[in-house]
C-alpha cells in the first residue's frame, strides 16, 4: 500500500486506517466499543469518523485503532502537522535484542544483589558467632 503524501485533515487520515486496514469497520467498532451492541457500536464509529458530527475519539482510542488496524495514517498526519519526520516501523528483531538485553542486564543487577545480601547476612551471623 502506498503511503499518502498529504492528508486533508484528520477525518481523512482516521477513514483511510479503516479502510486500508484488513479489518472491517465492524471489527473496529467492536473493538473499540466492547459494550456496545455490534449495530450501536458501529454507528457510534460512524459518527465518530464524520467531520460533521458532534462526537469523536479520544487520543487513546485512536492509538487502539492504529494498533488494531495495523494501519498508521493518524499517527503520518499528526507527523505532518506538527512538522516532525515520520518515523520508520521499528524491526522485531531489533527490539527482541534490546528486550533480551534489558533482561541480561536486569538479571546481572539481581545477581550481584543476591551476592551482596549473602555477603551481609554470613557477616551478621559471623558477627553474632563471635559474641
Amino acid at each position: 500500500m502506498q503511503e499518502k503524501l498529504f492528508y486533508e485533515d484528520e477525518f481523512e487520515a482516521l477513514n483511510l486506517m479503516v479502510s486500508h486496514s484488513a479489518k472491517t469497520p465492524q471489527q473496529l467498532a467492536g473493538f473499540l466499543f466492547p459494550h456496545m451492541k455490534p449495530a450501536s457500536a458501529y454507528a457510534r464509529l460512524k459518527a465518530c469518523l464524520n467531520p460533521e458530527g458532534d462526537q469523536r475519539l479520544t487520543f487513546g482510542q485512536i492509538l487502539a485503532a492504529m494498533k488494531f488496524c495495523e494501519c498508521y495514517d493518524p499517527l503520518m498526519f499528526a507527523c505532518d502537522e506538527t512538522m516532525h519526520a515520520r518515523p520508520d516501523r521499528k524491526a522485531p528483531q531489533d527490539e527482541e535484542v534490546k528486550i533480551v538485553e534489558a533482561m541480561n542486564n536486569a538479571a546481572e543487577v539481581m545477581t550481584r544483589a543476591m551476592r551482596q545480601l549473602e555477603n551481609l547476612r554470613n557477616s551478621n551471623i559471623t558477627q553474632l558467632r563471635a559474641r
